[in-house]
């Protein structure tokens, strides 16, 4: 076994943000390992993924176009990728940490006798050993995992842990159709339907949250949404004003809520609680504005502003909108 296989999340005819960041981190990873970087595309009008994922780095790109693969099911992406698996016999097999991706790595790692790794934020290769991280227990505890030799190990990484690949229109690579002649898949799905008004903090780049410290939610709605605009970003939530029904809970940021990884979060009048901390103290710059000197937040910001919210606030995005024009 050697080598990288890529799992590719798609966004209609684009491929994910996640899938441009696997491919970034693998390309090193399987140089590391001394093979090939392999991906696996799915669904409907796989071959246009399958062009983009080589210009991300991929050598090769297994492709299963099939009408039944159109949306996800356990069977349908078991069996594609176990084809893809027994074609590119990979060392390391990585996948994002979504929840269709969780239910599919489980069960990729249970037929396949493999190791498994959810929500990791980093993978190396150190001479011939594969190793995990892992943050737990609100990010108090860090776990390493490392995996042996003689079986694949699969990796789910968590959104915005790595840098994205960028595009070579140049690059070449092969594309080859996998044969599904036996699958069988289970289940139907009969229709999905989008949440309406639905927020995917998870794929924001960008947070701003408020917390009680705003006061009211007539606070909150006046200036958080506004500010997050102007920086062209989400808005999220403590978990104490959800549950005072200022927020609806879509927007909770925290252990009860969703985990978040952007590269700017910017938390407001949240004084930090533990669970909280659990949901974004692995975003890469984290700035806290809060009247509290004190406040456990300040602990892992990477800039602190001690002031009231009510005051900064509104002179900030009236900033922000003069330089960025907004």
């Amino acid at each position: 076994m050697a080598g990288v296989l890529v799992i590719l999340e798609r966004s209609g005819d684009e491929l994910a943000g996640i899938a441009r960041e696997l491919l970034g981190k693998s390309r090193a990873l399987a140089d590391a390992l001394g093979g090939p970087l392999s991906a696996l595309a799915i669904g409907t009008d796989a071959g246009l993924i399958a062009e983009q994922a080589i210009k991300h780095g991929a050598d090769t790109v297994y492709t299963a176009d099939d009408p039944a693969l159109a949306g996800y099911t356990t069977d349908g992406y078991i069996a594609a990728a176990t084809a893809a698996y027994a074609a590119a016999q990979p060392r390391l097999i990585m996948a994002g940490s979504s929840f269709q991706m969780r239910d599919f790595g489980a069960a990729l790692a249970a037929d396949l006798d493999a190791g498994l790794v959810v929500d990791a934020t980093d993978v190396r290769v150190e001479g011939d050993t594969i190793t995990a991280i892992r943050p737990s227990h609100g990010g108090n505890v860090i776990n390493t995992y490392s995996f042996a030799t003689d079986r694949p190990a699969v990796v789910l990484a968590r959104k915005q842990s790595f840098a994205e690949a960028t595009a070579d229109a140049g690059r070449s690579g092969n594309s080859q159709a996998l044969s599904l002649a036996g699958m069988q898949i289970r289940t139907e799905v009969s229709a999905t339907t989008p949440k309406s008004g639905a927020v995917n903090l998870t794929d924001a780049t960008i947070i701003v949250s408020g917390g009680r410290g705003l006061g009211n939610p007539e606070n909150y709605q006046k200036l958080i949404p506004p500010l997050a605009a102007a920086l062209g970003g989400a808005y999220g939530a403590s978990r104490a004003i959800v549950d005072a029904g200022w927020v609806p809970y879509e927007h909770q940021v925290g252990q009860t809520g969703k985990t978040v990884s952007p590269k700017l979060y910017v938390a407001c009048g949240v004084s930090g609680a533990i669970q909280h901390l659990a949901g974004m103290r692995t975003s890469r710059t984290i700035v806290a504005i809060n009247k509290d000197a004190e406040a456990p937040i300040f602990r892992v910001a990477t800039y602190g502003v001690v002031g009231d919210v009510n005051d900064i606030l509104p002179l900030l995005t009236d900033e922000l909108k003069a330089r960025l024009g907004g």
